[in-house]
């Protein structure tokens, strides 16, 4: 549970790269994706990664809320979709890591 809600509040920190206009189109849909990859090759729980990205999207809904009123749907939405790219990249790695062959010495 620990891990979990570090995870959430960690999460809360980096959503507030989305107001950096020039990380934003990155932040949505590269950084899900690596770091869902990396968490793969590292063996990190999918759980944890998940939390991580949609506690992001709901910092950028809460925010963006808070300070312009709108975009609440969209942020709703990359709160639903960052977790889903970030197991994308997490099954990649992991089904590759599967895949792999021992090699013979």
């Amino acid at each position: 549970m620990h891990r979990l809600l570090t995870a959430a509040a960690v999460g809360q920190v980096v959503g507030l790269l989305g107001w950096i206009d020039a990380l934003f189109i990155p932040f949505l849909l590269a950084a899900p994706l690596v770091t869902g990859a990396v968490a793969g090759s590292k063996r990190v729980p999918y759980p944890l990664v998940a939390v991580f990205w949609a506690s992001a999207g709901i910092c950028m809904l809460w925010t963006d809320w808070l300070v312009n009123r709108e975009d609440v749907l969209f942020h709703l939405a990359t709160a639903v979709v960052m977790p889903l790219l970030a197991g994308a990249g997490w099954l990649a790695t992991r089904g590759l890591a599967r895949r792999r062959v021992p090699s013979a010495a």
